[in-house]
């Protein structure tokens, strides 16, 4: 193991969103941070079970050569673009690697490696995130410019029904336009998200979970097989439990009026849970979170809709209003979390990743 006694070091190590390994002289990994336990999907013991040669691909000839002779203390730093990596079979990717030489005992290679695909997820997140942040400010700057009249069209009808509401027909009509002002009262809140948050309390997660089965489990009506995965050591984290079963509530109910609308043979809903160690959420490092999927058999998302289906009032659905997904976003976002989404013919999954703090620890924000 690379000689790391000082705290310092271990906590900028471990703290860095890129991949960092460490080989001895004979290419051999002697440590590997959290990130590129993330990113190569195995563990640091199974890391250093493997030399820097066994990850670069068979292709790239020149790299390998280069790495093959002996490792000399007047070794340049110098990076390779563009490389391709094969961990095992089926499980490649490419990225930039930077490999510079390690002078303190015992002597070797550091090498840090990002991957291409991943920066890309980043930029375009950033960009979705931008583009969803546009489009939901101005829709609830145009539902506060329709909440404002839409009063005093009510009011006015009241007066009328007051005034004049003994004449044959006209009650009928001014019930019409108090219930349809009504309707667009209602539509135009939900639109605002909610305005007041409850008190965050520390609950399970799990706890949350099954009281929106509980709820959702009349409209499922013993058609859809839910299968449940859960990590019991899952601690307690702090929400705001009403709004997180409204963000489950929206997406389960989603999930299951899909399969029911698209005729799905044999719906399946599946819900798991697991902690993930190192995660980042909009650009921050958190060192566990906890991650809700849920998962369904239903039909996939068109392709044009994947890239804006957190935006309000976007829909597939039939009798949608398309807000379900967009105040399950604005509730995650809330408890400094992130709601993805990823669709294909067999499977569409809602990932919900939320930091997991200790009692006591607490985040900036709402």
């Amino acid at each position: 193991m690379v000689n790391t006694n000082t705290i310092d070091e271990k906590v900028v190590l471990e703290s860095v969103n890129n991949a960092i390994l460490v080989t001895d002289l004979h290419l051999r990994f002697i440590y590997a941070n959290a990130a590129a336990e993330q990113l190569l999907g195995m563990s640091c013991s199974r890391i250093l079970t493997l030399k820097l040669s066994d990850i670069i691909d068979r292709s790239e000839k020149a790299l390998r050569d280069n790495l093959s002779v002996p490792i000399r203390h007047s070794l340049r730093s110098f990076t390779a673009n563009g490389v391709r990596l094969t961990i095992e079979p089926g499980h490649s990717f490419t990225g930039n690697i930077y490999i510079g030489l390690y002078n303190n005992p015992p002597q070797g290679l550091v090498v840090e490696i990002r991957s291409l695909a991943r920066q890309q997820k980043i930029i375009e997140a950033v960009q979705r995130h931008s583009q969803h942040d546009a489009a939901r400010d101005l829709i609830r700057s145009l539902a506060h410019e329709i909440k404002n009249p839409l009063g005093g069209i009510r009011g006015a009808a009241q007066l009328l029904e007051m005034s004049y509401g003994s004449q044959k027909g006209l009650k009928d009509y001014t019930t019409v336009i108090i219930e349809q002002s009504d309707r667009l009262k209602t539509l135009v809140d939900r639109l605002l998200g909610p305005q007041r948050p409850n008190p965050r309390v520390w609950a399970n997660i799990h706890y949350v979970i099954e009281k929106v089965l509980a709820l959702t489990a009349m409209q499922a009506e013993g058609q859809v097989s839910v299968v449940k995965d859960y990590d019991p050591s899952l601690p307690e984290m702090e929400m705001d439990v009403d709004a997180m079963q409204q963000a489950l509530l929206n997406i389960i109910s989603n999930a299951l009026q899909a399969m029911a609308e698209g005729r799905t043979p044999a719906p399946r809903l599946g819900i798991t849970t697991r902690a993930v160690i190192g995660s980042v959420i909009r650009e921050r490092k958190y060192p566990t979170c906890l991650m809700v999927t849920i998962a369904n058999n239903g039909p996939q998302i068109p392709e044009e809709i994947m890239a804006k289906i957190f935006y309000p009032m976007v829909t597939t659905r039939e009798r949608g209003n398309g807000l379900g997904l967009s105040i399950a976003q604005n509730i995650i976002e809330r408890h400094h979390g992130a709601l993805e989404c990823s669709s294909s013919p067999e499977l569409t999954q809602f990932r919900i990743t939320l930091p997991l703090l200790k009692q006591g620890q607490s985040l900036q924000g709402p």
